[in-house]
């Protein structure tokens, strides 16, 4: 085995369908530790969002958060490095997203500011924010017309809305910030049974995304890339799977994300990640 480093998707990928850790993949896990790899969670989920999930995940130090534009410490929550927007950028996205019936969300640093969510824009949110929100203990403020010394330490901004209508606003962010921001939507994680499928819009700093994130982790430690490997399933996972030494995407995967894979693992109802760690730890992948 010559990898050092391991990082590992939650939506999709660590998570069964019910949001939880199995006890297969958490065994795995362990194993992997013992093994001696460090296993770094790699997620669009702030810390908060995530830590409901992960506090029975044993051992687990530092984390890959807001996909990438965090690095938070696990057990304390306390932010080791972070990647922010430039405010007057962020005052521009919300000027072209606030007339949305959507409420546009800014995910902010929340050691620095006190809130995760500044929620802004002339929209609402929908029932499955106010679910996601509720669920994960997210706090959240509200500013309906912020300056952009209001919008310091802002990481990500995003939207939660339809799937029909994500393409439309996707394509006006792109329009309109070629160049000067990274952008991509994906299906939200849904509230149960929801009327109509509800995707995420994400917008952060140029260059901010999973592999940006975990290459300064893996700095801090003197790893390289080809000693990292990684499990995802999604869009916010390509750029990880692109770069690093062994990429396994979850069969549950996206296509686009199994596309940059070199190996496929089981769906995440069945213990994919288990199964990914044995497959590293003798050696076949």
């Amino acid at each position: 085995m010559n990898y050092r480093l391991l990082a590992i998707d939650l939506d999709g990928t660590l998570l069964c369908p019910e949001g939880k850790v199995s006890p297969e993949n958490l065994a795995a896990v362990a194993e992997a530790q013992a093994a001696g790899l460090t296993v770094v969670p790699c997620t669009g989920r702030g810390w908060r969002e995530a830590h409901y999930a992960l506090q029975h995940v044993p051992n687990l130090d530092l984390g890959v958060f807001v996909t990438g534009a965090a690095i938070t410490d696990i057990p304390t929550g306390k932010t080791q490095h972070f990647s922010p927007m430039d405010p007057h950028v962020v005052a521009e996205l919300i000027d072209l997203l606030k007339d949305e019936p959507d409420a546009v969300l800014a995910y902010r640093e929340p050691n620095r500011v006190g809130h995760e969510y500044l929620i802004t824009g002339h929209g609402q949110l929908t029932p499955n924010s106010r679910w996601w929100f509720d669920r994960t203990g997210a706090v959240l403020h509200e500013n309906r017309s912020p300056s952009p010394q209001d919008l310091l330490h802002t990481l990500r901004v995003g939207m939660v809305a339809p799937g029909s209508r994500m393409p439309d606003i996707l394509g006006r962010v792109n329009q309109q910030f070629a160049g000067r921001v990274y952008t991509h939507a994906f299906a939200a994680v849904q509230a149960p049974d929801p009327e109509e499928a509800i995707h995420i819009l994400e917008v952060f700093a140029p260059g901010v995304d999973k592999w940006h994130g975990l290459t300064w982790v893996a700095d801090q430690m003197g790893i390289g890339p080809d000693q990292v490997a990684v499990i995802g399933d999604e869009i916010n996972d390509i750029a990880m799977l692109q770069a690093a030494g062994c990429a396994i995407a979850m069969d549950n995967a996206v296509d686009a994300a199994k596309q940059h894979a070199a190996y496929v693992t089981k769906p995440n109802h069945d213990h994919g990640v288990a199964h990914a760690i044995d497959q590293i730890l003798n050696g076949h992948w």
